[in-house]
């Protein structure tokens, strides 16, 4: 008979009760859930009494040995600063070292469902969702990570109306959304189960309340600085000289402005806006910084060398949209996820993570990773 002692396997995971099903209490922990224990107490005690009580098989080891006192395990207080959200990750598997990524865990983990409600980050987090609301890959993913998207989606939807800033990307998310949840159907039906379904309900009509609430909110606050304004022109009869409109700006003024939008069709608005914003759109300057900021050299000079009469006529609006139309626009992102290969560890560029290495070999090995780069990860 083989020898079995009390700790010959792992405890393994403890699992706790969150808002969204259930999850592994250290992931909770680190992304802030609020959660329940649900009999963890009675299982944990159940754990120490057997770990502390003399077992057949190392009752003579222990003889004249006091029993050890239980270990408790240790959590942070809510008045304690909040960890730095970071997720170790595999980046490869070996024989030593075999493992997967899942996607639901390192969102939490990174925290996104807070990330939604960052300015620098609300860009990042809404690039990753557009990609993950194509049907080809959202009804791929497992449940619970189908209902963190619609959870986070949810948080974006709350940040938006409030800060008033995003709401064409949103709208543009929803409407994703919908068009995947409700043109993907299986013999008349939804993908998933039943309780899968009905959580998918829930979520998108909660995210209707919330438009039709906030955009009611938006009509009543806007009926009343129309009638607060009205109020004021009866009582002011004449504008205050110190206020200066956009025609009033000088042209250098005008030029600067205009080349700090990144889009053509912010510009092509922005040139019928006034004659003289018209005259500095035509400019040659404005397209040569545009195609300087979205293209590398090589992608410009491999266009140029097809259609020489571009560089003869220093015609650089018409090479904007050739270098468009050929390789797409750059995305530019004010915070990135980053890979730490030393620590094998994924981050926010901003908060950083702790790091084991010193840090003249933590800094080499920082690999900027975009939303389509980050989703090599996993298998989906």
């Amino acid at each position: 008979m083989p020898f079995l002692p009390p700790d010959w396997r792992g405890p393994g995971e403890d699992w706790v009760k969150c808002q969204d099903g259930w999850e592994v209490r250290k992931i909770a922990l680190a992304s802030g859930q609020p959660f329940t224990n649900t009999g963890g107490d009675k299982v944990n005690e159940r754990r120490r009494r057997y770990n502390t009580e003399p077992s057949i098989h190392t009752q003579d080891k222990k003889d004249g040995k006091e029993n050890q006192a239980p270990e408790f395990r240790l959590e942070r207080h809510q008045s304690l600063p909040s960890l730095q959200p970071f997720c170790p990750i595999v980046i490869k598997c070996t024989r030593e070292v075999a493992g997967f990524n899942t996607l639901s865990d390192v969102l939490k983990r990174l925290d996104f469902r807070s990330a939604a409600h960052d300015v620098r980050r609300f860009q990042y987090v809404s690039s990753l969702l557009r990609l993950l609301l194509n049907p080809d890959r959202l009804f791929h993913l497992p449940g619970s990570c189908q209902k963190l998207i619609f959870r986070i989606l949810e948080e974006m939807t709350v940040s938006v109306f409030a800060e008033k800033r995003g709401e064409p990307v949103l709208k543009k998310l929803i409407q994703d959304l919908h068009q995947a949840v409700d043109e993907r159907k299986v013999w008349g039906s939804y993908h998933g189960s039943e309780t899968l379904n009905r959580a998918h309900r829930n979520s998108r009509r909660r995210l209707a309340c919330i438009t039709a609430l906030e955009q009611k909110r938006c009509m009543s606050s806007r009926e009343v600085c129309k009638s607060e304004g009205e109020e004021e022109e009866s009582v002011v009869t004449r504008e205050d000289d110190s206020d200066i409109s956009l025609e009033e700006l000088p042209e250098e003024c005008i030029r600067e402005i205009l080349l700090r939008l990144s889009d053509s069709g912010d510009l092509d608005t922005a040139g019928e806006v006034m004659p003289t914003m018209s005259l500095i759109v035509q400019e040659r300057r404005l397209w040569r910084e545009l195609v300087q900021a979205h293209f590398t050299s090589l992608q410009i000079e491999f266009i140029i060398n097809r259609k020489p009469e571009l560089k003869d006529g220093k015609r650089f609006r018409e090479l904007y949209f050739s270098l468009k139309k050929h390789f797409g626009l750059r995305q530019e992102f004010t915070e990135l996820v980053v890979l730490c290969k030393p620590c094998r560890v994924l981050y926010w560029q901003s908060l950083g993570h702790p790091c084991i290495h010193s840090d003249s070999g933590c800094s080499k090995g920082q690999i900027p990773l975009t939303p389509s780069t980050f989703l090599t990860f996993f298998s989906i």
